[in-house]
């Protein structure tokens, strides 16, 4: 075959193997969504007080764990640029500093749970929370506060194993931790088979258990016997400073981020939108609902995207991570694209399955059409983002996310409701749009004006090249630098990741 022909052919194999890749993570995604969907449910059985108090209490634990959950999911970009580059033994030592930065992270917990009471109440009583309602949120984050360890933990854990490109076993763990939170609710909520009735604190023990016996099975998998022998993941469980602070270096802009972007929908979702009244809160409520099932398949594919992008990296072929970003652009924007047509054509139908009420149909419709236009630069957003993690550059993305999100979204959508009251909701709901668009235009030229091609990430942070760690006395090697886009560098077959991971364990090994 001909040099042009394979050429060709090349996105579409790149498109087969990204899929292939992401379809575990995106199954991981939906088994996430669906653990707060169940928690939800069985919750709602004890009353309208349990049904307003989890929501709230599930998103500030879902934040507080955001801050070392960014930290430690930044573990994929070191494991993807270390295989790549011919390390992978550096890739189990950088997995196990984010147990450390677990660790911190209990000790963070311990006088936060101390002291829920005091500080929960006045958080309460600040967002006018009912006394029932407080009470019951104070019971359920007794014990949930608790699954922040394990949660980053996991971070890591699952990081690892989407940077070796084997998510089938974090997709393995996130279902067994599903299947063991339903069945601890339903022991402990309502006390079946004579376990205590604990409630709504039941269904906070329920969500620790799970995220433990996540990280069980993750730990369990990291050290079986081929990945030890692949990527020493038995024997690199030191304490490393160097490799930590290269951790928190690009992982802390990411928590950052994340923590103000939820921080952002927040007040859009609970300050915003109430100003317009109940209609337009019920209406961007179920919106949202169909948004999520728009963004969470792209984003396993923009997740898969970053550990492509770091092994191209590492291993010295930064053409191959830009054509990589290529073909999970397309994809997601096709599929998003499509999404959004769906929004468009069919807003009133997508309604009505959720509500019978004429006017929040009415004014889900102007949502969904919202929706519809800024489906693609979303698209745009999760592709380039991933990419740009996975190249290490986290910290310009972020600032611009955070700036353009806070003035743009926040501050844009709350001065709607004066300098435009008579746009109704359509006047908040055009400042998301606009935001979202902006950023994904600026994540797009940061990915192609070529900054990431320069980061030396393994480098940079004492590691050294070497494969046992230890800062390098000799000179960076560039591990990213430019070369020329050639049909030879862009046709290049690409090794099955099984394969690969066969040839790296020594015949008799551990």
């Amino acid at each position: 075959m001909s040099a042009p022909i394979q050429a060709t052919l090349q996105p579409e194999r790149d498109a087969w193997e990204l899929f292939r890749l992401a379809l575990p993570i995106i199954g991981m995604t939906i088994s996430r969504m669906a653990m707060g969907f169940i928690d939800f449910v069985m919750v709602s059985a004890l009353g309208t007080e349990a049904q307003a108090a989890i929501s709230p209490a599930t998103l500030f634990v879902f934040t507080l764990a955001c801050l070392g959950m960014g930290v430690a999911n930044s573990v994929q970009t070191f494991v993807a640029q270390a295989d790549g580059r011919g390390d992978p033994r550096l890739a189990g030592a950088y997995t196990w500093q984010s147990a450390y930065i677990a660790a911190l992270f209990t000790l963070a917990t311990w006088p936060a749970a101390a002291t829920l009471p005091s500080w929960m109440t006045w958080i309460a009583s600040a967002a006018a929370h009912e006394p029932a309602v407080a009470a019951m949120e104070i019971e359920y984050l007794r014990y949930a506060l608790w699954s922040v360890p394990p949660a980053v933990l996991c971070a890591g854990l699952q990081g690892f194993f989407n940077g070796v490109q084997k998510p089938r076993i974090a997709l393995f763990a996130m279902l067994a931790s599903l299947i063991v939170n339903a069945a601890g609710n339903y022991l402990l909520i309502y006390g079946a088979f004579g376990f205590p009735e604990m409630g709504i604190a039941g269904a906070g023990l329920a969500t620790v258990i799970g995220w433990v016996v996540r990280a069980a099975v993750l730990l369990w998998a990291l050290l079986l016997p081929e990945f030890d022998a692949a990527y020493q993941t038995r024997g690199s469980y030191a304490f490393d400073w160097g490799k930590l602070r290269g951790i928190a270096r690009i992982g802390a802009p990411t928590a950052v981020m994340w923590l103000l972007d939820i921080g952002s929908w927040v007040l859009f979702l609970s300050v915003i939108v109430p100003f317009y009244g109940k209609v337009a809160m019920a209406a961007s409520n179920i919106a949202q609902q169909y948004m999520h099932m728009a963004f969470m398949p792209a984003l396993g594919i923009g997740m898969a995207l970053c550990s492509q992008v770091g092994y191209a990296i590492g291993d010295g072929r930064p053409e191959r991570a830009a054509a990589r970003t290529r073909v999970a652009m397309r994809m997601t924007g096709f599929y998003m694209g499509a999404m959004g047509l769906v929004f468009l054509l069919a807003g009133g139908p997508l309604m009505r399955l959720l509500t019978s009420d004429p006017e929040v149909i009415r004014m889900g419709r102007i949502v969904l059409l919202w929706a519809a236009i800024f489906q693609v630069s979303d698209a745009m957003c999760i592709t380039y983002m991933n990419a740009l993690r996975g190249a290490g550059d986290t910290l310009w993305p972020a600032k611009m996310v955070a700036i353009v999100g806070w003035l743009v979204f926040a501050c844009g959508g709350y001065s709607m409701r004066y300098v435009a009251p008579q746009w109704g909701i359509n006047g908040p709901w055009l400042t998301c749009a606009l935001n979202i668009i902006l950023i994904g235009l600026l994540l797009r030229r940061r990915w192609l004006g070529g900054a990431w091609r320069s980061i030396r990430l393994l480098a940079d942070d004492g590691s050294g090249a070497a494969a046992g760690g230890g800062a390098s006395t000799e000179p960076a090697a560039p591990v990213a630098a430019p070369v020329a886009a050639t049909e030879a560098t862009l046709a290049a077959p690409v090794v099955p990741r099984d394969a690969l991971l066969a040839t790296k364990i020594p015949e008799g090994g551990a």
